[in-house]
Order: C-alpha cells, then sequence, then structure tokens
C-alpha cells in the first residue's frame, strides 16, 4: 500500500468533492460546490492554494481546459481512506480491531441495524 501524508481538513474537504464528482473538475464547479455545501466560504484565492499543495502532494493533476484549469484524483478515495484507518487504528487502538469494536459498542453509537450488517459483514469475510 503506497503511503500518504494525513490531509489536513482544508484539502481533504477540496479531495472529496473531487472525488465525488466527474473527473476532470473545474475550479469553478469545485467552489461552487464547496459554497453550495456551506462548510466554507473560502476565497478563489484560498481555494487555488489548497487546490495547489494538493498537486504537490500528488493528489491531483492539473490540466487546462480552455480557459479554465481542470483537475484529476491521482490517489482515489479508496486508497487514501485505507491509509487513514490504518493510521487511526495504529494511533488509537494499537492494531487492535478489537479494541476499536469494544470501544464502539460501549460507547453505545452502533445501533442494532449497524450490528446484524456487521455480523453479515464478519460472517462474509470469513467465508473468504
Amino acid at each position: 500500500m503506497e503511503h500518504f501524508k494525513k490531509l489536513p481538513d482544508a484539502e481533504l474537504e477540496i479531495m472529496k468533492v473531487v472525488w465525488h464528482n466527474a473527473n476532470p473538475i473545474a475550479t469553478s464547479e469545485i467552489k461552487r460546490i464547496i459554497d453550495a455545501e456551506g462548510i466554507n466560504q473560502w476565497t478563489q484565492s484560498t481555494m487555488q492554494t489548497l487546490i495547489n499543495r494538493l498537486i504537490g502532494k500528488g493528489f491531483l493533476a492539473k490540466d487546462k481546459r480552455g480557459k479554465e484549469y481542470i483537475y484529476t484524483a491521482l490517489v482515489n478515495e479508496t486508497e487514501y481512506a485505507e491509509v487513514e484507518n490504518e493510521l487511526f487504528l495504529k494511533k488509537m487502538y494499537g492494531n487492535s480491531v478489537t479494541s476499536f469494536m469494544r470501544a464502539l459498542f460501549d460507547s453505545r453509537k452502533i445501533s442494532d441495524a449497524d450490528i446484524d450488517e456487521l455480523e453479515k459483514l464478519f460472517k462474509e469475510k470469513r467465508n473468504d
């Protein structure tokens, strides 16, 4: 598995927009989506700085279409999530999935429907 550095929240927000929309995606479309979500109201300059950081880190490729720059994800969401999950599990639970699951159960954040789905996943995984 390729190792990436953990992205700051602002850069991750941009990557989520890129991952969840058709690629390549234009700067104006990224800004429109982020503005519509209402989470951040970045200036064009701030957003461009964040995008340039993502290019520098190897997460995005930049190209030009007409007068506008367009971006394509070089790292897919699943790859990044795997790295994030591994880091979180190691940092918080000493790489113990059992400790992580116990913490979820103890927090009472898991519903009966979640438990049913997890049981199904465990059975499928065991049969692989």
